[in-house]
């Protein structure tokens, strides 16, 4: 992968996700490779070689700082467009340094991850009591993860660091998402996820999340052509995809009565990916 150190003019940026009003991306791409990252789609990564190229943000802290002094939020996102604990992390030290900023003037955050290397970042983030984590659990396999996540965090690693987590008590959600249909096995999820998560959610895969296509073909040559042309009817019409959503939330009722938490479930409009009016805060299911 290529590595590209780069000056950045901002740092926070207004966002309409409904879990801050601000929010950070110290990275611009990601080593992870997920097929269905929705990044590929952002307006300022488009045209890029999204797999194969990284933008260092090396400068991020000194402009978050001067920002910070006519611009104050009330909550700040972490990795809404990239993974901020990737591996070119452990050289740069951008998400640490950011931390460290947001400690020093007591605005907290929430850290959306699927990376193991979280851990290393425990003693910041406990610092503000305030701040939440949503780490990403949606594959039952390593070989699941292979596929799908080429270069993430495998799933032992990932299970130990939600363990740290919650070993410190810091705020987590566990996020299934995005489920991706026939492909994710909830019940077999359920199975990983330790009985100290207090909220768990399940965010339906949508198809305007990366390569729908290429996804497919992925799909097939690895779970059979059968398992794609079922993952393709799910999207055929709107009325396919709001059944499949139908019965994936049955799925989750069964698995909340047998499982403590408190349970969400996500799934995005049929005709867009991203509404601003997705609420992650209430739980849709009662």
């Amino acid at each position: 992968m290529e590595i590209k150190v780069i000056k950045t003019q901002k740092a926070l940026s207004p966002t309409q996700i409904q879990l801050a009003d601000y929010v950070i991306n110290p990275y611009r791409g990601c080593e992870f490779g997920c097929l269905y990252c929705y990044s590929q789609e952002n307006k300022n990564i488009k045209g890029a070689d999204f797999f194969n190229s990284l933008c260092v943000k090396a400068n991020i802290g000194e402009v978050l700082r001067k920002q910070l002094q006519y611009t104050h939020p009330r909550r700040v996102l972490l990795g809404s467009t990239t993974e901020c604990f990737q591996y070119q992390e452990t050289k740069y030290g951008l998400s640490r340094e950011v931390l460290s900023i947001l400690n020093e003037e007591k605005i907290p955050c929430t850290i959306l991850t699927k990376s193991h290397l979280i851990k290393n970042y425990i003693n910041l983030i406990r610092r503000n009591p305030a701040n939440k984590i949503y780490f990403t659990l949606n594959f039952s396999s390593d070989h699941e993860v292979q596929i799908f996540e080429k270069s993430s965090s495998p799933l032992n690693a990932r299970l130990a660091a939600i363990a740290d987590i919650l070993h410190n008590n810091i705020a987590l959600r566990v996020h299934i998402g995005p489920f991706i249909p026939y492909v994710c096995q909830l019940a077999k999820i359920a199975e990983l996820i330790p009985p100290a998560a207090g909220e768990i959610d399940v965010e339906l895969y949508h198809n305007k999340m990366g390569s729908f296509e290429k996804i497919g073909l992925v799909i097939e040559k690895e779970f059979g052509k059968d398992i794609k042309e079922k993952f393709f009817s799910v999207y055929k019409n709107e009325e396919n995809y709001r059944d499949f959503a139908k019965t994936l939330k049955q799925q989750i009722v069964t698995f909340q009565n047998e499982k403590p938490g408190k349970f969400f479930y996500i799934v995005p409009d049929f005709n867009k990916f991203y509404s601003a009016s997705i609420n992650y805060h209430e739980n849709p299911l009662f």
